[in-house]
């Protein structure tokens, strides 16, 4: 972080912080926008990955894992 001197006015503030972040471009942040997923499963199904994960170091979150498994089923069909 760098020091800065105190701004003189509270424009002179505002416009020290940078660029609005409904301004900001979607390929700044990712490659392709995210779009979010309801998935329902059963929960012995949900048992079993959460054994799968627990079973891994350093265990990844529940939702890499499904990630994962998604673009592994992927790699191999194609």
């Amino acid at each position: 972080m760098s020091v800065r001197r105190k701004p003189k006015t509270v424009v002179d503030f505002i416009q020290a912080g940078g660029i609005d972040p409904a301004e900001k471009k979607v390929s700044d942040t990712l490659e392709t926008p995210i779009q979010p997923v309801k998935l329902r499963l059963p929960q012995a199904l949900l048992n079993q990955i959460d054994d799968a994960v627990a079973e891994r170091r350093p265990a990844p979150s529940r939702h890499q894992w499904i990630l994962e498994a998604i673009y592994e089923k992927l790699q191999r069909d194609n």
